[in-house]
């Protein structure tokens, strides 16, 4: 069997979606019997250069130099794919784009499809782990990797789950991206957001219906909690 070369790269980011990754060991290693992992600063000491079958890329960009890297990357790779919410929708540090220059003088955080084109993308703050081996073996097979378009107010009441907005606390659900089983809900806590948005989501509805609940103050920093590079949900 002929292995794919796979390699991981990091950006700004925690590298939770990398340690997601690698949490699961015994799955982890099946992976290896298709994929030959040759560039993986985290994991390993020796890093072999370009080109590569796959790469991974976690993590959003706020410099040149970054933004230099990425786009090596993604001339030396025949597939990309954004990993985790830095990537895909430039993450919770993307909130300081809004604030003056004289509260934090850095520069701006962007997702990384500002800059190149990204392949495929594995949402999440962190990713599935379960996800994102089902996009490797779908791309190692040739087959196209497809997000589900339902959301995760859908999977919420599948899994029995109560309703907060019915609550009157907050919750982006009913816009938001499922297939992650709605696991924020069946742990108690809210749904933020971090898979991004579902195809053509109805935001002014959604809008209205947390404006009956906080301010419009309020509901722009919950709906961009996990990236103002994300203009659908700005």
């Amino acid at each position: 069997m002929t292995k794919k070369t796979l390699a991981i790269f990091s950006f700004t980011s925690c590298e939770g979606c990398q340690f997601e990754a690698l949490n699961h060991f015994e799955e982890f290693g099946k992976l290896l019997n298709f994929f030959r992992l040759i560039n993986f600063r985290l994991g390993q000491q020796e890093n072999i250069p370009g080109p590569f079958d796959v790469s991974l890329v976690e993590g959003s960009v706020e410099n040149e130099e970054q933004i230099k890297l990425l786009k090596d990357i993604r001339r030396e790779s025949k597939v990309i794919v954004a990993i985790g919410a830095c990537a895909h929708l430039g993450g919770i540090q993307s909130e300081r784009n809004s604030l003056p220059k004289s509260l934090i003088n850095k520069n701006k955080v962007s997702s990384i499809d500002q800059f190149i084109k990204v392949d495929y993308t594995v949402p999440g703050c962190p990713i599935n782990h379960r996800e994102l081996y089902k996009c490797l073996m779908d791309i190692y097979w040739g087959k196209e990797f497809i997000l589900p378009d339902l959301s995760v107010c859908q999977e919420c009441r599948q899994n029995e789950n109560d309703c907060l907005l019915r609550e009157q606390k907050v919750c982006l659900g009913p816009i938001t991206r499922g297939g992650c089983n709605s696991v924020c809900r069946n742990g108690g806590e809210a749904c933020l957001g971090c898979r991004g948005p579902i195809p053509q989501p109805n935001l002014l509805k959604m809008k209205e219906v947390l404006g009956t609940i906080i301010d419009e103050k309020e509901i722009v920093e919950l709906m961009t909690i996990y990236g103002d590079c994300n203009e659908t949900l700005g």
